[in-house]
């Protein structure tokens, strides 16, 4: 019998102080990987709300905030997108295939839409989120943003 608490992926608007709080440990997550202080900006989130953007958190049947993602609509260069935002893990949750299941959840959202491409960009010291990208499917293509933060982009077609 396991003692790891059920984590539960349910919606929940990007401003909602958990949410806040899990996108500011996404950051810290960040600058750790990078040696250095990174920084979301205020607003950098606006967009992950509906209709063309939506946000979720993961959650301990406790209650405890173990991961987040976002997702939002973009239209690019050689078509209509969606691009994965914000998908972090607790460290006391990775292992468990939340990332995995984060991503699923975008998927699925995606789906519903009628969208047939994922994108996200992302750096190169987050390795274990590079690994989990190949590991579900993603591919790495050219630079699809001109986000000076990004290193590597990486699509997955859907639907």
């Amino acid at each position: 019998m396991s003692t790891t608490p059920e984590v539960v992926i349910e919606p929940a608007p990007p401003t909602a102080p958990e949410a806040a709080a899990a996108r500011a440990a996404f950051a810290a997550d960040v600058s750790a990987a990078m040696g250095t202080t990174w920084q979301l900006a205020a607003d950098a989130d606006r967009d992950l709300v509906g209709p063309a953007g939506a946000f979720w958190l993961a959650r301990r049947t406790d209650g405890e905030v173990v991961g987040c993602v976002g997702a939002r609509a973009v239209d690019l260069a050689d078509g209509p997108a969606v691009e994965v935002k914000r998908l972090w893990v607790s460290a006391a949750a990775r292992g468990l295939g939340l990332g995995a299941r984060l991503l699923a959840a975008v998927e699925d959202w995606a789906r519903d839409r009628g969208a047939t491409r994922l994108v996200l960009d992302t750096r190169s010291e987050l390795e274990a989120a590079t690994r989990l990208y190949r590991r579900s499917g993603w591919a790495e293509v050219p630079a699809y943003n001109d986000n000076a933060d990004a290193q590597l982009w990486f699509s997955k077609r859907v639907g």
